[in-house]
């Protein structure tokens, strides 16, 4: 099977920067990262002293009962996004996440939720679920935080 994995889009945080906030009001304002934070736009760790934002973000672009918006870093600036799209993003594969997968009518897929810790098989699990005849695609999300890393689906959606 193939996979894909995807960041914000590009043209979303194109429109935030200049618009001077994001979707939910929140001014768009640089802040000088300690280095740590895990960068949405592209699935890279902020490097110490970039300028980087901490937006709120939903990947829903409809209104739908299962939205969910959370702060995120990106970086204030653009930059050139994640562009290894086959490949789950090394700095989340010993990350405690959880998989929470949505069926062909944008509903949560409840029977597929799935838990990871650090040392669990992160391909392996997003293979299983996309692999349910009932499952569409899948958000992987922070499991202490519940903030959102980024989209899977399986190629050709």
């Amino acid at each position: 099977m193939e996979i894909r994995y995807t960041a914000i889009p590009a043209d979303r945080l194109t429109a935030m920067r200049a618009a001077g906030q994001d979707e939910h009001g929140n001014k768009w304002q640089p802040r000088v990262a300690e280095g740590w934070e895990p960068l949405r736009c592209c699935l890279q760790r902020a490097e110490r002293d970039e300028d980087i934002a901490l937006i709120c973000y939903t990947p829903w672009t409809e209104a739908s009962p299962w939205m969910e918006a959370g702060p995120i870093f990106v970086h204030h600036e653009e930059c050139d996004g994640y562009a290894e799209t086959d490949q789950y993003p090394e700095l989340f594969r010993t990350n405690k996440v959880i998989l929470n997968p949505f069926d062909h009518t944008g509903a949560r897929a409840y029977d597929h939720i799935t838990f990871l810790d650090p040392e669990d098989d992160h391909v392996a699990a997003v293979e299983h679920i996309l692999s349910q005849p009932d499952v569409a695609y899948l958000h992987a999300r922070s499991r202490e935080a519940g903030c959102f890393h980024f989209l899977v689906t399986p190629t050709g959606h």
